[in-house]
């Protein structure tokens, strides 16, 4: 074989025990790796309705074929679970440099069960393993447990993706982090570490991939080199990185304001991409071999001190520690987004439930005995800042606020829930479905929770020409960004397929797709080169839908319905302010869209439950013997 190891490590951390499974080329193919590969572990060997922080949780960090190869967007890994803020399937990616460091040491994936009996750390490292006792790190911030675990193994290059405080502490919205400035962030994976007493895995490497025509992916590197300077997508996230969009969605009318009543802030301008560069900027960085260069390193001193160490915000983590809790001030958003980091919280839940909190108090639900005396106001940077340590270490508010915002207002009582906004009891990312109407489908539909980079957003066919890519996957008519008509349908159901197929080769979204610096033909050429292969598109979505009938399963086997597709109240509700003011989704509307889409699927229209035709057309007949609770 060639793209792949051929190696899987499984890891018993109750007894600490170790086994490699060598799979054959076959079943590389059908799963090809990432989302996909960690999907049919969880599906396979974790028991049916088993808790989230159960020892019998099975976690997988899984790569792919095209991982480490020397192109840009060939950097990323997966991470997969049963959720803790959810309970359905968790999933999250992440960039860097720890994705193509473990395919370097001679692994496609490390799949875990069990708990250890006290704190440990794995270690791996050309072929080698084995678990060192964590005392010295459990506890620490992401960055000081980094350098001793750097010092202990004696090699200041090793890579290592780790939790911090929050996940040990059970946070339900724990992040992973790899080199202090890239994350798994959503869905909770940091915890599941966390309840397994795993602080970390240290992965060095220094064994090339093999891969089919090396000399080919080459050529595609260089040939992206040289077009990323003149392309505009790419340009813009060299200068601002991801903290473009700021500008972007405030000028669509989209930018999630206080909780999601608006979508204009009156102080989007100071905390634009524009901003940060002009103002904490110290310098770009980026992940394995990419020349777009799209992280930001910051640092300020007054009116707080921000570390460089933990990079710099990305637009999701402004929005939510910004925009969605009325703070309009870039060393503050800069700081909270920090704290984030050090404690390894996900900063897309962290704002979001924050914003919960803030209008529960504005609206006297909880008060100041609640809080702890924090003024849990709209703007209160303070306040923000204070309430995320009190989330991390789960003191006072805290403790209830690091179940997420859902479960906080099943606390709370008294109408709290209409101000959770959350889908499967995750919450929003920062792009606003009132305004892209197929994310309303997307967020309320995707296997596990709220979710943006699960599909093309609507602009794509806002207003002809299409791009080519679009054109290609069968787009022809134009639809208002902000209608949810049958063409937003198959905009979620074409488009889902070919970003769950992303996740599954772990490529970056920034890099590959659709009139990105690598479009949907460069995917199937940079396959076929690292494997030897003559895949197709059609293959290759076709793995990324074998991925969603697999999420959509095992979620099914957990007791969730097509009534868990679903949308909070405000969705339906007409936005505030702006020239989108008014704007709502129709429940109606959006009813019709969910049938179509389940029809669209293969599923059961009325259940939404993959039907068994539709798992053996994707070689997933197995699956209905694991899902024997599925009514």
């Amino acid at each position: 074989m060639k793209g792949y190891c051929g190696k899987i490590l499984h890891v018993d951390l109750t007894h600490h025990k170790f086994r490699i499974e060598e799979p054959d080329e076959a079943f590389y193919r059908l799963y090809m790796g990432g989302s996909c590969l960690g999907s049919y572990y969880l599906m396979k060997y974790m028991p049916a309705g088993a808790d989230a922080f159960d020892p019998n949780n099975v976690l997988v960090f899984a790569v792919s074929a095209t991982t480490g190869a020397p192109i840009s967007g060939a950097s990323r890994f997966n991470v997969t679970a049963k959720s803790p803020l959810t309970g359905a399937i968790g999933d999250s990616q992440a960039g860097g440099f720890w994705g193509a460091e473990l395919k370097y040491a001679g692994f496609d994936a490390i799949v875990m069960t069990g708990r250890s009996p006290k704190p440990v750390y794995l270690w791996i490292r050309d072929g080698e393993f084995g678990l060192k006792d964590g005392f010295r790190v459990w506890g620490k911030i992401t960055g000081e447990a980094q350098a001793i675990i750097r010092e202990e193994l004696g090699d200041p290059k090793v890579r290592i993706a780790q939790i911090g405080p929050a996940g040990e502490n059970l946070v339900r919205y724990a992040c992973i982090t790899n080199e202090l400035k890239h994350y798994n962030g959503r869905t909770g994976m940091g915890s599941v570490m966390g309840s397994k007493n795993l602080k970390a895995i240290a992965v060095r490497g220094t064994n090339p991939p093999e891969f089919s025509e090396r000399d080919r992916i080459v050529s595609m590197a260089r040939s992206g080199a040289k077009r990323s300077h003149k392309h505009p997508g790419v340009q813009g996230l060299r200068e601002y990185g991801t903290a473009a969009v700021i500008s972007a969605n405030q000028a669509m009318g989209g930018l999630p304001t206080r909780n999601w009543r608006s979508g204009v802030f009156e102080h989007a301008e100071n905390i634009s991409g524009a901003t940060m560069k002009n103002t904490i900027l110290q310098k770009n960085e980026t992940c394995w071999g990419c020349v777009v260069r799209c992280k930001r390193v910051v640092a300020a001193e007054e009116p707080y001190e921000v570390d460089p160490a933990y990079g710099g915000p990305e637009y999701e983590t402004i929005a939510a520690l910004g925009s969605y809790l009325g703070i309009g001030n870039m060393v503050a958003v800069a700081k909270a987004a920090e704290l984030c980091n050090k404690y390894g919280l996900d900063t897309i839940s962290t704002g979001g439930t924050l914003a919960f909190a803030m209008e529960c108090f504005e609206n006297g639900i909880i008060t100041l005995e609640d809080t702890g005396g924090i003024e849990l106001n709209f703007g209160n940077a303070d306040a923000a800042l204070k309430t995320i340590t009190c989330i991390a270490q789960r003191k006072g508010i805290g403790d209830i606020l690091a179940a997420g915002s859902q479960k906080a207002a099943e606390r709370f009582g008294n109408g709290a829930e209409k101000y959770a906004i959350c889908s499967k009891g995750q919450e929003f990312p920062a792009h606003m479905p009132r305004v892209k109407g197929s994310l309303a489908l997307a967020y309320a539909c995707n296997p596990f929770g709220a979710d943006h980079q699960s599909s093309q957003h609507d602009p794509a066919i806002s207003a002809q020409p299409f791009g080519e890519d679009m054109t290609a996957l069968g787009f022809r008519v134009a639809a208002s960004s902000d209608s949810l008509g049958f063409e937003k349908v198959r905009l979620w159901a074409y488009t889902q397929r070919l970003f769950s197929a992303l996740d599954t080769l772990e490529l970056c979204q920034f890099c590959f797709g659709p009139g990105l610096l690598y479009g949907i033909s460069d995917i199937v050429e940079l396959v076929n080169a690292a494997t030897g292969w003559s895949t197709t598109l059609w293959e290759i979505m076709q793995v990324g839908e074998r991925r969603i009938n697999l999420m959509r399963m095992f979620n099914a086997r957990e007791g969730f319905s097509s009534e868990d597709d679903d949308l909070p109240d405000r969705v339906f509700e007409p936005l505030r302010g702006g020239h989108t003011e008014g704007n709502r989704i129709d429940r109606e509307e959006f009813k019709e869209a969910k049938r179509q889409y389940y029809e669209m699927m293969g599923w059961c229209p009325q259940t939404g439950i993959p039907t068994g035709l539709k798992l053996k057309e994707l070689a997933l007949e197995w699956v209905l013997e694991a899902s024997d609770k599925i009514q």
